[in-house]
């Protein structure tokens, strides 16, 4: 008997490899494909919503949030998710950085990014926007695009970028997520980035010190509204649930895309 249960026990485990070996093989063709595959997304970002959007009722069992993109593209390349379901232009950044990943050329989603700051602060977001006008009138924000476009990151450095240390406005406190390049990464002990930089001139602009605190994504709602910080900005895709919950700027990125990065070994190519 105990040698029946050993042989049906091996069978079981046989089979069980032959099962794994089966679904890790599969290739992924299109978007569709990733419906029944375990996906990765950075939590509160508009990159989970998708996701579990197209798992459906699965959703629980087959996604992992992270605190951080590099985390959840770890897990990509270690086989525990099929695919990381994230912004676009970080998604790049990966891709010069990371060997065998590629990003899938259908787009899950396009969006628009803008500063977020507590409900009702009309005075603050008043002074952003009329900043902000005027940087894409003279040309100052698609030069710090183009900047972080054209750029290798590990060139730029915190010291070319003008904090406003002397300013005698007081300080403008800007709550981020510090893992979401070429938009914010931390570099030593300060930041550099594309928000980063726009902030520091909107800063100038209201002569104010510009102060960073680099917190998780989903931290970032709870700490404007609670006055902890003046604004957040960091990629912020504006929905209608955080149109709830907080006011936005007008937008400063325009048609951003979430989009699906998996192994390139994965990707069915015929």
């Amino acid at each position: 008997m105990k040698k029946f249960i050993l042989i049906v026990s091996a069978l079981f485990l046989i089979f069980s490899c032959m099962a794994l070996a089966s679904d890790s093989g599969r290739k992924i063709k299109n978007i569709r494909d990733l419906k029944t595959e375990k996906l990765a997304a950075q939590r509160g970002t508009v990159g989970q919503f998708i996701a579990e959007e197209l798992l459906g009722e699965n959703k629980k069992k087959l996604l992992t949030t992270f605190e951080k993109y590099v985390d959840a593209i770890a897990a990509l390349r270690q086989g525990k998710v099929r695919a990381v379901v994230m912004d676009e232009m970080p998604a790049k950044r990966f891709l010069k950085d990371v060997e065998g990943l590629m990003i899938m050329k259908e787009a899950m989603s396009e969006e628009n990014y803008a500063i977020g700051f507590k409900k009702g602060n009309k005075e603050l977001i008043e002074q952003v926007n009329k900043a902000l006008s005027e940087m894409k009138a003279d040309g100052t924000l698609n030069k710090i695009f183009e900047k972080y476009y054209n750029s290798d990151v590990s060139e730029i450095s915190p010291d070319d970028i003008d904090f406003n240390l002397n300013a005698s406005g007081g300080k403008l406190v800007v709550g981020t997520e510090a893992g979401f390049a070429p938009y914010e990464l931390k570099v030593g002990n300060s930041f550099i980035g594309i928000d980063v930089e726009m902030c520091a001139v909107i800063a100038k602009k209201l002569n104010k010190i510009l102060v960073i605190e680099n917190m998780n994504f989903d931290a970032l709602p709870m700490a404007v509204s609670t006055g902890k910080v003046d604004m957040i900005c960091a990629g912020i895709t504006v929905t209608p649930e955080r149109l709830e919950n907080m006011d936005f700027s007008e937008n400063y990125v325009i048609g951003a895309k979430q989009v699906a990065v998996i192994l390139a070994e994965d990707f069915a190519n015929d």
